[in-house]
């Protein structure tokens, strides 16, 4: 299980780290807002939306970082 994780997690870095994942990742991080706050005010729903949308980059940063 850990050799597949660790190859999982090899397989983000290939895909990020070229020039085009890079490119791909900043539109991400554009479009997930997350680096701000997920939390609308009064609506629940739509703060669920924003922080599910904002937990995906957090997952791919998660996946890349050395652990």
């Amino acid at each position: 299980m850990v050799a597949e994780v660790n190859k999982l997690r090899q397989m983000y870095k290939d895909v990020f780290g070229e020039h085009a994942g890079k490119q791909v990742l900043g539109d991400l991080e554009a479009r997930c807002n997350w680096r701000v706050s997920s939390y609308v005010a009064g609506d629940a729903n739509a703060t669920a939306f924003e922080e599910g949308k904002r937990a995906v980059i957090l997952h791919i940063y998660n996946m890349m970082s050395e652990e």
